[in-house]
């Protein structure tokens, strides 16, 4: 319960600091971010693709953590006389080609066996300054700089679209809260717009365009409300766990917006899995105790009976399945 309140706390938090759309700071000039952006890592070449980024930057750190294998960023700059819907994409989609070839290009030696196996954390900066934009564009550019971009945890695209004509920066700047395990590789991107365009300081105060509230959580509630709201959720999450399972038949398999509901003779399995559409391979989480009635261990020899209807469920999906361990 704690747990779910910190968590809801910190969406509600990350959420009210963040923007449709900023006003850009006072001193603002292209050429002045261009050239806090040199110091950041190497410059690097472009590769053959149209439109060239103005500025191609790279960056990779070791990882202090067993959730990545590196910490890469990259940032692209791109300046467009009158950006659409076309140019748009075909900006963002040089920008990730640039990336993607930069993918690995720095080695780190002296990983552990976890971060060896644990995938690269990498995340793409694109800044777009636009001298104009297509007003129909314009109304829509918000949710458009949020579509496609990643997972937030291993990669992540952060568009940042510069209105020159306007003066407003425009990007998805609503942080992923952190809960203490892996570092949303997207909040990475975030502080680099903030680093490099805004000098570190957002235009909050003189930025009036907020978001939209968040469906069934009111800010101007008790805590005392919120905490007997949570409990509710809770019980009723339980309640509907259990009599899904309870109707499952064994070895029946349900997988639902990311989760897989496995039913097992008398227990049960929720297991959260990540599709990449471009390898398709379906990571799954590690199967190591049951989720219903009790959380019990589950028998290695069960384990790997289950591992078999789960690659098999995927498998006429067009997917290989790779189990991750806690090893």
């Amino acid at each position: 319960l704690l747990m779910m309140m910190d968590i809801g706390l910190a969406t509600l938090h990350c959420h009210n600091t963040a923007r449709e759309r900023f006003v850009l700071p006072g001193r603002f000039a292209a050429w002045r971010v261009e050239k806090r952006i040199l110091r950041f890592g190497k410059p690097y070449s472009p590769i053959a693709v149209s439109p060239t980024p103005h500025m191609l930057q790279y960056k990779s750190n070791a990882a202090l953590t067993v959730y990545a294998s590196g910490i890469e960023r990259v940032i692209a700059v791109y300046h467009a006389d009158f950006l659409d819907k076309s140019e748009y994409h075909s900006i963002i989609n040089s920008a990730l080609a640039n990336s993607n070839a930069l993918k690995g290009k720095k080695k780190h030696s002296s990983l552990d066996k976890s971060q060896k196996k644990s995938s690269l954390n990498r995340v793409t900066v694109v800044f777009i300054f636009a001298k104009q934009i297509e007003e129909s564009f314009r109304e829509h550019l918000f949710k458009k700089v949020c579509q496609n971009d990643g997972d937030g945890y291993d990669m992540a695209t952060v568009p940042c679209v510069v209105d020159l004509e306007t003066q407003f920066a425009t990007f998805n700047c609503i942080r992923i809260p952190y809960a203490g395990f892996q570092y949303p590789v997207k909040n990475r991107g975030i502080r680099l717009v903030r680093k490099y365009l805004f000098d570190n300081r957002l235009t909050l105060r003189r930025s009036p365009d907020v978001l939209e509230p968040i469906k069934d959580m009111d800010p101007e509630q008790s805590l005392w409300s919120f905490w007997r709201a949570m409990k509710k959720e809770i019980i009723l999450d339980e309640r509907e766990s259990r009599a899904r399972y309870e109707k499952m038949t064994h070895k029946e398999l349900v997988f639902e917006d990311g989760y897989i509901y496995l039913k097992w003779e008398e227990q049960g399995l929720w297991l959260s899995v990540e599709l990449d559409e471009e390898t398709k391979i379906a990571e799954v989480d590690p199967i190591d105790s049951w989720y219903y009635p009790k959380s019990n261990k589950v028998a290695k020899e069960t384990v790997k009976e289950v591992k078999g209807v789960i690659s098999a469920y995927f498998a006429d999906l067009g997917y290989s399945v790779k189990f991750l361990s806690y090893d």
